[in-house]
């Protein structure tokens, strides 16, 4: 029996939309991404990280997407990570995708993310045990309060510290710096993440040698092996640098291998622009 015209019509309808959705999932679970808005979720390990070209490679289910867009800060933050799964708000298709201004690429295990302290648009970092130490540099106040203030460093980051009553500024008669001024800090790591400042100082003309440096008080996370990488925590924060043939290593007999891992250590690192240069490690 011949079915009616409307009964046809209706199944050949039913037959293009399935086809349409089979597109539309086959398209979509080729970078296992979600839609949110105009930009779209991507989750993925991170398998390298591209600091001139300002990209990350990223394997999402077994194919390999390239993320452009990311700021210094971003670069400098995913770096250490590698290895990791992050997720990452993107546009694009394909295997080419721009990173959405101002979003933060995010750890994405099953943990509780702890977000980087020294940027308020760089990489959501896995948890990570605490590590005592501090921070010592130059820089310029960006903003300060009465509880608060937050100080450039040299590699183009900032640091947001606590005040407290224990803060040394004897040096500003008890007071503040100003916003604009360029200030010695010493920062001391909390174990929730946040920095306390130590002392506050003012500068001069001889301090000007010194402004690009930054010393590192922490805990080696790994021994350092045969790339001269030396891995090390400062609070909650990673860091990671290449010793160099010039490095002064006198306290480890010369030999990068020598540190260890869970040591403390010291490092000094002067920076150009983003990139880090080890100029003495000690203990």
């Amino acid at each position: 029996m011949q079915q009616p015209i409307g009964h046809r019509v209706q199944m050949a309808v039913l037959c293009i939309v399935g086809l349409v959705l089979m597109v539309l999932v086959t398209a979509c679970a080729g970078v296992g991404s979600t839609s949110t808005g105009g930009a779209i979720t991507i989750r993925g390990t991170l398998i390298s990280v591209n600091t001139s070209q300002h990209s990350a490679t990223v394997n999402v289910n077994g194919q390999q997407v390239t993320v452009s867009g990311l700021t210094d800060q971003q670069v400098a933050d995913l770096q250490p990570q590698v290895g990791k799964t992050y997720s990452l708000q993107v546009t694009g298709s394909g295997n080419s995708y721009t990173i959405v201004l101002n979003s933060t690429p995010a750890f994405s295990e099953t943990e509780t993310p702890v977000v980087n302290a020294t940027s308020s648009v760089g990489v959501t970092q896995p948890p990570t045990t605490f590590a005592p130490g501090s921070l010592n540099f130059m820089g310029t106040v960006r903003s300060v309060s009465a509880s608060s203030l937050t100080v450039s460093m040299p590699n183009g980051s900032t640091l947001s510290m606590n005040i407290s009553a224990l803060t040394d500024r004897s040096h500003f008669g008890g007071g503040l710096p100003t916003s604009g001024q360029l200030i010695k800090v010493e920062a001391t790591a909390n174990a929730d993440g946040s920095f306390t400042a130590t002392k506050l100082d003012t500068t001069d003309a001889s301090d000007v040698v010194n402004q690009n440096l930054v010393q590192y008080k922490g805990l080696s996370t790994s021994a350092v092996g045969a790339d001269q990488v030396i891995h090390f925590k400062v609070g909650n924060q990673s860091f990671s640098f290449t010793i160099g043939a010039s490095t002064d290593l006198h306290d480890f007999n010369n030999n990068a291998q020598s540190i260890s891992s869970n040591q403390s250590v010291k490092v000094q690192v002067i920076f150009q622009g983003n990139n880090g240069t080890v100029q003495k490690v000690s203990n």
